[in-house]
């Protein structure tokens, strides 16, 4: 049996290195963690971080019907928890389970989505928000995010070009919410904050584009600014 002569840790069969001593992926110069002990590799930790997201999750879900049913000896309020719940079991699976398939998962978030506001609105009874409000923003949310996973495929150089796709497609996003919302209130479309919003956002995108391609062609921002 071979102990480490520094820690006094058994190393066990077949192995001379002690792994808190001496690790093998050049790990001692900071810290060691629980996941060096462990040795986990990222995707075993992902998916560790996933089970236990979905145990509390439906633990979660499990409590409040309890709760519910003990107390009002029926289900009212603890449905729109589930429902909640339910949602948040969705999304996360599909970012876990299709991280490689961006555009299924933003299909399939978008239809789950557009299920959960569904029924939100049918438990809530409240005014007819579903139809002009929630519907158009969820698919409109969905296509624009497309639209930026799309053009960042083109992209053979990622850098700040992505963050001016982004601040771009919100820019369409603030447009197209003040114009659904003018429309239940008032039937008429009159811009305001949202152009100010987006006309913002389109300088900052506009900016970003341009030191990315600055930089592209190897010149430092010290040199662009002359700083």
């Amino acid at each position: 049996m071979a102990i480490c002569k520094k820690c006094g840790v058994d190393l066990g069969e077949g192995n001379e290195i002690c792994p808190l001593c001496e690790p093998s992926d050049n790990l001692s110069a900071r810290p060691i963690s629980v996941a060096d002990l462990f040795r986990l590799s990222r995707i075993r930790k992902t998916r560790h971080l996933y089970e236990i997201s979905m145990l509390l999750l439906i633990s979660g879900a499990i409590i409040t019907l309890a709760i519910d049913a003990v107390f009002t000896r029926g289900f009212g309020w603890s449905l729109l928890t589930t429902l909640s719940i339910a949602y948040l079991i969705i999304l996360a699976s599909s970012i876990y389970f299709l991280r490689r398939k961006p555009y299924l998962a933003i299909t399939i978030v978008m239809i789950s989505t557009l299920l959960f506001l569904w029924l939100l609105d049918l438990l809530t009874g409240g005014p007819d928000w579903y139809r002009p409000l929630a519907c158009p923003l969820t698919v409109a949310a969905a296509l624009l995010t497309t639209a930026v996973l799309f053009l960042n495929s083109l992209s053979r150089y990622r850098g700040l070009n992505l963050l001016a796709t982004i601040l771009t497609a919100l820019a369409v996003f603030m447009l197209i919410t003040e114009y659904l919302t003018d429309r239940i209130m008032t039937a008429a479309y009159n811009p305001q904050w949202s152009v100010v919003t987006a006309a913002s956002l389109f300088i900052i995108a506009l900016f970003f584009i341009f030191i990315h391609y600055r930089l592209k062609r190897g010149r430092s921002l010290g040199r662009l600014f002359h700083v």
